[in-house]
C-alpha cells in the first residue's frame, strides 16, 4: 500500500511539471507551432458523423452538465452516508474548477477564431476548463464505482472506459475549434496531477480506516 501511494504521489509531480512545462512553452510563444499543426490535421479528419459525435461527447464537460451532475452525486453520497467519497469528489470537481478559473484570467488568452463548429465560450482559452475538471471528476468517479464493485466482473473497465472517454472529450476541444491544442495539453496535465494527489489522499485514508477502524471491506458498503 505505501508503494503504492508513493507512485500516486510520483505521477502527481510528473504530470504537475508537464504542466507547467507547457504552461512555460504558452508564455515563451512556443505553442504556436503545435496548435496550428493540431488544426490542420483536425481540418482533413473533420467529417459530419464526427462532427455530430464531438459535438455531442463534448456536452459532458460543459458547465450546465457537469456541475450539477456534480451536485447530485455529492449530495447523493453524503445521504447514502459515504462522507469520504463525497469530500473527494467534491475537492476533485471544485478546486479544478476554481483553479481553472484562476488561470484562465491570469493567461487571458483569446479564444480561437474562425474555426469554430460550435459557439464560442465567453470565457478564455488557457487552459481547457473541459481538459482540466471534468477528467478529474470522472476519473475520480469511475475509481470510487470500480472500488465499491470491484467483485463484479465489469467493474475492471469502469477505469479504463473512463479514461477513454476523457481523452475523447479534451480532443473534441481541438476538432470543434474552441481551444487550441496547448489548452488541452496544459489542463489534462494539471487534471491527472490534482487526480493523483487526490487519489492519494482517498487511498491513504482508505488504508487508514480498513486497517484501524472500520472491520467492515469497502466493498461491503454500498446499500
Amino acid at each position: 500500500m505505501r508503494d503504492k501511494n508513493r507512485g500516486l504521489l510520483v505521477f502527481s509531480i510528473v504530470f504537475a511539471v508537464l504542466g507547467a512545462w507547457m504552461m512555460r512553452r504558452y508564455i515563451a510563444g512556443q505553442a504556436a507551432g503545435m496548435d496550428q499543426a493540431a488544426f490542420a490535421l483536425v481540418a482533413e479528419l473533420r467529417s459530419d458523423a464526427a462532427t455530430g459525435f464531438f459535438s455531442l461527447l463534448t456536452t459532458l464537460g460543459n458547465a450546465t452538465f457537469l456541475a450539477p451532475l456534480g451536485i447530485v452525486v455529492i449530495a447523493a453520497l453524503f445521504i447514502k452516508g459515504h462522507k469520504l467519497e463525497a469530500v473527494v469528489i467534491l475537492l476533485a470537481l471544485g478546486v479544478s474548477e476554481v483553479a481553472n478559473e484562476l488561470l484562465k484570467l491570469m493567461f487571458a488568452r483569446p479564444r480561437p477564431a474562425g474555426i469554430n463548429l460550435v459557439e464560442l465560450p465567453g470565457s478564455f482559452s488557457f487552459p481547457s476548463g473541459h481538459a482540466m475538471i471534468a477528467p478529474c471528476f470522472y476519473l475520480m468517479l469511475a475509481l470510487v464505482i470500480a472500488r465499491w464493485y470491484q467483485e463484479r466482473s465489469w467493474a475492471a473497465y469502469v477505469q479504463p472506459v473512463a479514461l477513454i472517454v476523457c481523452l475523447l472529450l479534451a480532443a473534441s476541444r481541438v476538432y470543434l475549434g474552441v481551444h487550441f491544442l496547448s489548452d488541452v495539453l496544459t489542463g489534462f496535465c494539471l487534471s491527472m496531477c490534482w487526480y493523483f494527489l487526490v487519489r492519494w489522499g482517498y487511498e491513504r485514508r482508505l488504508g487508514r480506516r480498513e486497517t484501524i477502524v472500520d472491520p467492515i471491506p469497502q466493498t461491503r458498503q454500498i446499500s
